[in-house]
C-alpha cells in the first residue's frame, strides 16, 4: 500500500511538472513572439521614416520606393498575425483593415510614373514643372520661353535625379537616421561634428554612372566655349510665396571643368543637410529632413555689377516705389550682406527718388578667376564712388521687373547682373515675401538724447526692445541669454537664422535690405536694421535698447519698454511648437500614399479612439499593435502563470516582498537541480537588478510579511477588487536577459512594471501601471496624482485618471532605463504609506517632494487618521 501510494504521488508530481513545463513553453513562446514583434516594430518605424522622406515631393515610383512599400506591407502584415497570437484572437479585425489598406496602396503605387521614364537632366528652356525642377529653375525657364528678358542658358538636374544620387548605398536613409535622434525631440541644434560627418559622407559618395555621363554631356557646350557655370539649388519649397529659403543652401560660382562640376553638384546637395537649412525648415513648419532639391546649372555671367530689385519696397509696400540694391562685380556680396550696397529708390515708372537713394563707397569687388572660381580685387579709386547702375540700365530693369510681377501675379524679388557688354541680365525671380506685422507697436517720437545709433537702413519694419547680444562667431549663437534679446552682428550671418525664433530684433553693421538674413527677418516679422557700421563697437552685451526701424534708430530702452519686452519674450517662450505640415506642390497620389502609409492618427493610447476602427494608415496599425502587444505581456494570463508553479523559483531576501520568478532564458544564473529558492544576487537580468536596487533602498517601510491566498494575482488586478491580499505573498516576475515583467498586488492596490533594458535604445522602454487602494476615492486619487508627479519629475510621460496611473518612457539608453527602474522599485515600497497621509490636496505636493528628496519614511510629515491601505 505504501509503495502504491508513493507511486501515485510520484505520478502526480511528474504530471504536474510536465504540465508546468508545457505551460512554461507556452509562456516562452509568447515571449519570443513578443520580442520578434518588437523587432518588426522597429523595422516598420524605419521603413515609415524612409518612405516619409521618399514620398516628400517624389513625383515618381522609383525602385527603392516600390521595394520599401512592399516591405512595409509585408512587415505590418506579419505584425498583425503576431498580435493575434499574443492576444488570443481579439485583434482579428486588423486583418481586414490591413488588407484594405494594402489594396489602396498598391493601386496608387501603380499609377505613379517610374524613374526609368524621367530624364536625369532638363534644359532650362524645358524646365516647366516646379515639382520636378524646383521653383527657381521653373521661374527662369518660363522667362526664357517668354523672350522678354535676357536670361542665361543652362540645365537642371531634377529632384528625382538628385535623390537617385542620395539613394545609392542607402546613403539618404543613413543620413536621416543620423539626424533624427536630435530632431525627434524638437531640437534644431545639431552638433557641428554630426553635420561635418554628413557633409563628408555626401562628398565622398560617387555619382551614379548614368548621372555622371549626363552631367558631362550637358556641360560640354559651355566648357568647350570657355563659359563657366553657376551651380545653385532649386528646391520645391524654395523661392515660393510662403518660404524663400534665402541663403540656406550652397551656391558654387564659375565652375569651369567636369570634375569641379561633380564636386559642386555634391556641395549643393549636401547643403540641404546643413544646420541653418534644417533650422529654417523647423521654424517655418516644414518637415526638417525632407529632400526636395533640384540642382540648377546656369551659365556664369562675369558681372560688371549685380544686385537685387524689389518691385515693392518691402518696408513700405503701400507706396509705388521699388527698391534696388547694387554692388560692383558679382552679386554674392549684395545678397549675403557682406558689403555695403548702393541703394536706389525708384517709382514704378522708372523715376529715381533722389532723397531715398544713396551711393556707397565700394572698395572691393568680386570677379571670376580664369582658372575657375571667384576672387576679390580692389576697385580703382576713381570708380569707388560711381553708381553700380546707369539710368538706362535701371529703367530697363524696372520695365522687365514689372513684366515679371504681372506674369507672377505678386510682388517680385529679382536678382540681376550687368554683363561685360553693359547689358542687364536676370539671374533669378521669386515672389517677394513682404514683412508681417510686428508684435511691437509703431514708431514713437524719440528724444535725441536717448539715441545710441542712427542712420540705419530699415530692412524689416517694427519696433522691439531687448538686451543686446553681440555675435562674433557661431558659438555665440549657441549661448543666447534668457529673456528679450536683440542680435547685434558685424555682417549678416546666415547662421543667425537658427535663432531668429528666439530674438526680438536684429542689428547689423554691414548688410542691406536684400541680403538673406533680411529676407528671413521679414518672413518672421522681426524688426531689423542694416548699415549701422559701428553697432558691434558701440553697444555692449546685456545693454537694454530699443530698435526703431522706421527711423533707422537704436535708442536707450525706458522702463515701460523693458517691461513690455519681457512680457513678449515670455509669450514667445510659452508658444506651442511649430506644427510640421506638407507645403510642397505634389500629386494627389503622393499625398494619398503619405496619408495611407506615413500619417499617424492614433495618438492617445488611453483614449476612446484608440481602436482598430480608427486605424487609417499603416503607421496607425504599427502604433496600435505595439501598444496592444506590450499590454498583452503586461496583463499575463492568470492560469498560465499559476500553472507554471512547478518551474518557478522564489526570491529569498530580507525585504518582505515575496516574488515568484519565471525565467524565460538568461535571467538567472545556472541553478542547481531542484533548487527552488534564489537570492537577488542570483538574478542576473539587468532590469531586475536595477528594480531590486530600488526595492532594497534603506528607509522604505515594507511592513511585516503575512500569509494569504495567492489566487488572482495577475491581469484581473486591473479591476478594482476589494479582497485583501497582504504584503509578503508572492508576486509574479517574468525575466530574461534584458526583459522584466512584474505583476504585484500589495494590500488593495495593484502595480505592474514592464521593461526592455538592452543595448539598443530604440527597443528600450519602461511601462508602469498603478491602480486601486483601500480608502476613500478622494485619497486614492490623491495618491495617484502624487505618483504621477513623482514620475513626471523623473521624465516619464504620465496619464492619471481617478486612482489609475499609467506611465511610460521609451527610446533611451540602457543606463537610463536602469535609473528609472530603481525609482519604480522605490515606489513599490513607498506607495504603501500614502493613503494614510492623503488627508488633503496639499499633501500631494508635500509627499512628492519628500520622495524626490529621499525622505521615504516621510519623517516630519504627520500621518492623518482616517484610513489606510
Amino acid at each position: 500500500m505504501r509503495n502504491w501510494f508513493k507511486h501515485i504521488l510520484q505520478t502526480r508530481r511528474e504530471k504536474k511538472q510536465e504540465q508546468a513545463t508545457r505551460y512554461l513553453e507556452i509562456l516562452k513562446g509568447r515571449y519570443h513572439t513578443f520580442r520578434s514583434l518588437l523587432d518588426s516594430n522597429n523595422r516598420a518605424v524605419e521603413l515609415i521614416t524612409e518612405l516619409g522622406m521618399r514620398l516628400r515631393a517624389a513625383p515618381q515610383a522609383d525602385l527603392k520606393l516600390t521595394q520599401r512599400t512592399e516591405e512595409l506591407l509585408e512587415v505590418t502584415g506579419e505584425m498583425v498575425e503576431k498580435l493575434i497570437h499574443l492576444d488570443n484572437g481579439r485583434s482579428h479585425g486588423l486583418l481586414l483593415r490591413h488588407h484594405r489598406l494594402q489594396e489602396k496602396i498598391n493601386a496608387l503605387t501603380a499609377t505613379l510614373p517610374t524613374i526609368e521614364h524621367l530624364p536625369l537632366c532638363i534644359t532650362l528652356d524645358k524646365a516647366d514643372n516646379p515639382a520636378a525642377v524646383g521653383g527657381k529653375a521653373a521661374a527662369l525657364g518660363k522667362l526664357r520661353r517668354a523672350g522678354v528678358c535676357r536670361v542665361p542658358d543652362g540645365f537642371v538636374v531634377p529632384v528625382h535625379a538628385c535623390r537617385l544620387f542620395l539613394e545609392q548605398g542607402d546613403l539618404s536613409f543613413r543620413l536621416v537616421g543620423r539626424l533624427q535622434r536630435y530632431l525627434r525631440t524638437g531640437s534644431k541644434e545639431i552638433p557641428d561634428a554630426v553635420i561635418d560627418e554628413i557633409h563628408a559622407a555626401i562628398m565622398a559618395a560617387p555619382l551614379p554612372p548614368a548621372l555622371a555621363r549626363i552631367l558631362a554631356s550637358a556641360s560640354r557646350p559651355f566648357f568647350s566655349a570657355g563659359r563657366g557655370l553657376a551651380v545653385r539649388s532649386s528646391g520645391i519649397s524654395e523661392d515660393g510665396r510662403r518660404h524663400s529659403f534665402a541663403g540656406q543652401f550652397a551656391t558654387v560660382l564659375n565652375v569651369t571643368e567636369p570634375v569641379a562640376l561633380a564636386t559642386a553638384f555634391k556641395e549643393v546637395v549636401a547643403s540641404a543637410f546643413n544646420t541653418r537649412s534644417i533650422a529654417y525648415r523647423v521654424n517655418s513648419g516644414l518637415e526638417p529632413l525632407a529632400f526636395e532639391m533640384a540642382v540648377l546649372c546656369l551659365e556664369m555671367v562675369p558681372a560688371r555689377a549685380a544686385g537685387i530689385l524689389f518691385t515693392r519696397d518691402p518696408n513700405q509696400p503701400e507706396t509705388d516705389r521699388m527698391l534696388v540694391t547694387g554692388v560692383l562685380g558679382m552679386g554674392d556680396a549684395a545678397v549675403s550682406g557682406a558689403a555695403v550696397s548702393d541703394i536706389f529708390t525708384v517709382t514704378r515708372t522708372g523715376k529715381l527718388v533722389d532723397s531715398a537713394t544713396s551711393i556707397a563707397s565700394k572698395e572691393t569687388r568680386q570677379v571670376c578667376l580664369p582658372q575657375g572660381g571667384v576672387g576679390e580685387e580692389l576697385v580703382p579709386q576713381e570708380e569707388q564712388q560711381l553708381p553700380s547702375l546707369t539710368t538706362a540700365q535701371l529703367e530697363l530693369l524696372v520695365v522687365w521687373s514689372l513684366f515679371i510681377e504681372r506674369d507672377g501675379g505678386c510682388p517680385q524679388d529679382v536678382e540681376w547682373a550687368i554683363n561685360g557688354q553693359g547689358e542687364p541680365v536676370i539671374l533669378q525671380a521669386r515672389p517677394l515675401l513682404l514683412a508681417r506685422r510686428s508684435k511691437a507697436g509703431p514708431g514713437q517720437r524719440v528724444d535725441p538724447a536717448q539715441v545710441l545709433l542712427a542712420d540705419g537702413v530699415e530692412t524689416s519694419p517694427g519696433r522691439a526692445t531687448g538686451q543686446a547680444m553681440i555675435i562674433r562667431n557661431r558659438q555665440d549663437l549657441q549661448n543666447l541669454p534668457e529673456g528679450p534679446v536683440i542680435l547685434v552682428l558685424h555682417q549678416s550671418m546666415v547662421d543667425a537664422v537658427n535663432v531668429l525664433d528666439k530674438v526680438g530684433g536684429v542689428l547689423v553693421d554691414l548688410g542691406n535690405p536684400a541680403d538673406h538674413l533680411s529676407c528671413v527677418a521679414r518672413e518672421y516679422g522681426l524688426p531689423m536694421l542694416t548699415g549701422l557700421r559701428r553697432a558691434t563697437a558701440e553697444l555692449s552685451n546685456g545693454q537694454w535698447l530699443t530698435v526703431e526701424s522706421r527711423g533707422g534708430l537704436v535708442t536707450k530702452a525706458d522702463t515701460q519698454a523693458i517691461a513690455e519686452a519681457e512680457v513678449i519674450a515670455a509669450d514667445r517662450k510659452l508658444a506651442p511648437p511649430v506644427t510640421v505640415t506638407a507645403q510642397s506642390e505634389e500629386s494627389p497620389e503622393i499625398n494619398q500614399l503619405r496619408q495611407l502609409m506615413v500619417q499617424l492618427n492614433l495618438t492617445d493610447a488611453y483614449g476612446p479612439t484608440f481602436s482598430i476602427a480608427e486605424c487609417r494608415s499603416l503607421h496607425d496599425i504599427v502604433r496600435y499593435i505595439h501598444e496592444k502587444a506590450v499590454l498583452s505581456m503586461f496583463n499575463a494570463n492568470d492560469a498560465t502563470l499559476e500553472d507554471t508553479s512547478g518551474v518557478v523559483v522564489h526570491l529569498q531576501s530580507e525585504v518582505p516582498f515575496m516574488v515568484s520568478i519565471i525565467d524565460l532564458g538568461g535571467g538567472l544564473i545556472p541553478k542547481r537541480k531542484h533548487k527552488r529558492r534564489v537570492s537577488p544576487e542570483e538574478v542576473v537580468a539587468p532590469p531586475f537588478k536595477a528594480l531590486w536596487r530600488g526595492v532594497a533602498t534603506p528607509g522604505l517601510n515594507w511592513g511585516p510579511a503575512s500569509g494569504g491566498s495567492i489566487n488572482g494575482v495577475m491581469s484581473n488586478y486591473l479591476t478594482d477588487h476589494r479582497s485583501a491580499r497582504p504584503v509578503g505573498m508572492p508576486n509574479y516576475l517574468i525575466v530574461s536577459r534584458d526583459y522584466l515583467n512584474l505583476n504585484a498586488r500589495m494590500d488593495f492596490h495593484f502595480t505592474m512594471v514592464d521593461a526592455v533594458c538592452g543595448f539598443d535604445p530604440y527597443q528600450n522602454y519602461v511601462k508602469f501601471r498603478f491602480k486601486g487602494g483601500g480608502t476613500t476615492p478622494e485619497r486614492r486619487q490623491r495618491r495617484a496624482n502624487c505618483i504621477a508627479r513623482i514620475l513626471e519629475a523623473h521624465d516619464f510621460f504620465t496619464d492619471a485618471r481617478d486612482d489609475l496611473v499609467n506611465a511610460n518612457l521609451h527610446g533611451v539608453p540602457q543606463e537610463v532605463i536602469e535609473e528609472k527602474l530603481v525609482v519604480l522599485g522605490q515606489l513599490l515600497g513607498f506607495t504603501r504609506l500614502l493613503d494614510a497621509v492623503m488627508a488633503d490636496d496639499e499633501m500631494v505636493e508635500r509627499i512628492a517632494e519628500a520622495f524626490l528628496a529621499g525622505n521615504f519614511s516621510l519623517a516630519g510629515i504627520r500621518p492623518e487618521a482616517g484610513g489606510q491601505e
